[in-house]
């Protein structure tokens, strides 16, 4: 079953609605609101066909409906466009990009405490540095069936990955790895050093014997990098002003959610796998329920992007945080790229 273009209208209608005053929508706010030629008997019966498609939900203290997270995903695809209707706001933006007495960090900074206070919504702003470079690999035999495999790089991050063996041929196979990679990875950028080793293969295998060992136990274990991520969350504190997140355990969610850094991760990942510079993420997709995330990136240099999170309840203006989060990525390309 389909949604028909009345039932479009009807819940774009009943969405905006719910968004403006947090009460259950019933048939009589729609009539004298939005759609003053139609029946009350008609309103309510696509309301439950709706329902039945799964994008209202009833209301256990009243009458009214309100919108489902389906029912919220179908109204950002289809109705939410980025919009400012602030123009104070946006000035004031514009005035913090245009101040040429302060580093790109601090106007970002500055422009995510402004977006943070308008909204009463946390923001994040994740600074991450792709420019690492591999710096040193050492080999440490622990003994007759063990070693350890250290990993620098110019991050100062340190990585330690004990391998187990059987044999004494196995650790000379590793140790004939290792000589190989000081050779020919030193100094390589860490996200280039997957294709380096694919091109490396070949060289690999003419001189080692065990190389499906040395191929799972020791490439692709040691070289399984975490770029280094700097967060820094705006207005923390405005999560208290937030209906939907009063209840102490969805409290307790956000407070874990803005200390966590998988969570940054798989949003990236949904960001790379659309193609599009700003997204919305709805959080059941995440194991977030009544959840979502805005997110933009800006560009700094080619190696180090800096991405924008807001992080709000599924009832909240899409149309506003969208354009919000377009107005700093365009601002911030016109100025400062």
């Amino acid at each position: 079953m389909e949604i028909t273009s009345r039932q479009k209208k009807l819940l774009k209608h009943i969405v905006e609605e719910y968004i403006s005053t947090a009460n259950p929508v019933g048939s009589k706010i729609v009539i004298e609101k939005y759609m003053t030629n139609i029946s009350a008997a008609t309103v309510r019966n696509e309301m439950a066909s709706l329902e039945k498609l799964g994008y209202l939900e009833k209301n256990h203290t009243s009458s009214g409906r309100i919108p489902s997270t389906e029912g919220y995903k179908f109204y950002e695809k289809e109705f939410s466009k980025p919009h400012i209707d602030d123009e104070n706001l946006k000035l004031k933006l514009k005035t913090i990009f245009t101040d040429r007495n302060k580093s790109i960090d601090a106007v970002i900074d500055e422009s995510c405490k402004i977006i943070s206070e308008s909204t009463q919504l946390p923001m994040i702003k994740i600074d991450k540095n792709t420019d690492i470079l591999l710096k040193r690999i050492d080999l440490v035999v622990i003994n007759n069936s063990s070693a350890m495999v250290i990993v620098i790089t110019s991050d100062g991050n340190l990585s330690k990955n004990i391998i187990h063996f059987d044999d004494d041929s196995v650790l000379k196979d590793i140790s004939i790895c290792i000589r190989i990679f000081n050779d020919r990875l030193l100094d390589c950028p860490v996200k280039e050093i997957s294709n380096k080793i694919n091109s490396m293969k070949s060289i690999i295998k003419e001189k080692v014997k065990e190389y499906e060992f040395i191929l799972q136990e020791l490439i692709e274990r040691i070289f399984q990098f975490k770029t280094k991520v700097n967060k820094t969350v705006h207005g923390q504190s405005s999560i208290l002003a937030v209906p939907e997140f009063q209840d102490k355990e969805k409290l307790r969610e956000i407070l874990q959610i803005l200390e966590s850094t998988s969570i940054w991760e798989q949003i990236a990942f949904k960001q790379e796998q659309t193609g599009q510079n700003t997204l919305i993420t709805f959080g059941d997709e995440i194991s977030h329920n009544d959840i979502v995330f805005a997110q933009t990136d800006l560009e700094i240099t080619q190696e180090n992007r800096t991405k924008l999170v807001m992080v709000a309840p599924t009832r909240v203006d899409y149309s506003r945080i969208k354009g919000l989060l377009e107005f700093i990525k365009n601002e911030f390309e016109k100025g400062w790229k």
